[in-house]
């Protein structure tokens, strides 16, 4: 089973007002965007941003990573400014320890979990309103290490099956568990699992996204139950 994410356009034609009244319960809501390329556009997102997110946007040099950061900072503050009916310039983050951000208490106002991501010409940002959640996406591509992060994420049995595939089926497969895993990770608001994390993996539930050609996609959440759960692949 694949999860569909709501697609976000930045041409004004979003119906994002009551996107979160309409959150299911259980399931986080997950939206996709293209990064913003007019020029327009991405002024109105600089216009959102705070003092540091703006100095944090001056700091990178590279074109995509400064579309990749507006794109997602600007849309996470235009809809949780939607979805909390506040302006998306006044809405603010604390940081966990791990350096995840969450939304500043403000009186009168649900809790709501976030998580974003960006990859090539692509931005995920997933909510849920009662679970801390993750999203990854990657742009599907050969790298020179995949054999050495694959040992990483498979179990052994797993690692032999995985060496068995075709080269595209094997490509494939890799960005399918390492999205999970690394979506399973932002959940727990973690930069790794370890061993005493195990309450935590027996809590996780992750799925794929049905994303474009070329993009690989998953969304990972904590139930607040202890039940059998889907989580991440540890290696033996």
């Amino acid at each position: 089973m694949k999860l569909t994410p709501q697609l976000w356009k930045w041409d004004g034609t979003n119906p994002a007002a009551a996107w979160l009244a309409q959150c299911p319960p259980d399931v986080p809501v997950v939206w996709q965007s293209r990064l913003a390329d007019d020029p327009a556009t991405q002024s109105g997102l600089i216009s959102l941003l705070s003092a540091e997110e703006r100095a944090r946007l001056a700091r990178l040099h590279l074109r995509e990573d400064q579309q990749r950061f507006l794109a997602g900072r600007g849309l996470l503050r235009l809809l949780i400014g939607a979805g909390l009916n506040l302006p998306p310039e006044r809405v603010e983050f604390n940081y966990g320890p791990f350096g995840k951000p969450f939304v500043a208490p403000c009186a009168g106002t649900p809790a709501l979990h976030f998580n974003v991501s960006h990859s090539g010409k692509l931005v995920l940002l997933a909510f849920s309103p009662a679970h801390e959640v993750g999203v990854d996406v990657e742009e599907v591509r050969r790298e020179p290490d995949l054999e050495t992060v694959a040992r990483q994420i498979f179990s052994a049995d797993e690692h032999r099956g995985w060496l068995r595939l075709n080269p595209a089926e094997r490509l494939t497969t890799f960005y399918q568990a390492w999205t999970r895993h690394e979506a399973s990770l932002k959940a727990m608001g973690l930069g790794f699992i370890g061993e005493q994390d195990a309450a935590l993996d027996a809590r996780l539930v992750s799925f794929d996204l049905a994303l474009p050609e070329g993009y690989q996609g998953a969304v990972g959440w904590l139930r607040q139950t202890t039940a059998p759960t889907r989580g991440v692949t540890r290696k033996t």
